[in-house]
């Protein structure tokens, strides 16, 4: 099961970079599917329509990782000292848990897409490794 998923709309899965080195995330970049980023905000009516067709993606560097604690909480303090991000045409605080286990890796959590917007968006992201 691959999903990228906004606020219930599965987006799909496109590029994927896992790079990991000991006790280090070196690179973890998951990015939605463009062709289904696309297709999604050409529906005029839909509640996407107004997404640009950049696929949104989440992204982690140089990020602390112990293999045997396979679950990672996404808070303030672990934004403000690593590099890690919710970019779709801009960089945006991800909330919530990274876990990356032999068979998966799974971030989930909330996503403020808009500054300016005071909505939450909830993201389930699930890769096969």
């Amino acid at each position: 099961m691959n999903i990228f998923e906004i606020d219930n709309t599965d987006f799909g899965i496109g590029e994927v970079i896992c790079n990991i080195d000991g006790g280090v995330i070196k690179e973890l970049v998951i990015a939605a599917n463009e062709e289904i980023v696309e297709s999604i905000s050409d529906n005029e009516n839909g509640k996407w329509s107004w997404i640009p067709y950049d696929p949104p993606m989440v992204f982690f560097r140089e990020v602390p990782f112990r293999p045997e604690n396979s679950e990672i909480e996404i808070n303030e303090d672990l934004l403000d000292e690593h590099d890690i991000s919710f970019y779709w045409t801009e960089h945006f605080n991800v909330f919530g848990t990274l876990a990356i286990t032999g068979s998966h890796i799974t971030v989930e959590g909330e996503i403020r897409y808009h500054m300016s917007d005071e909505k939450l968006y909830s993201l389930k992201i699930v890769v096969e490794r």
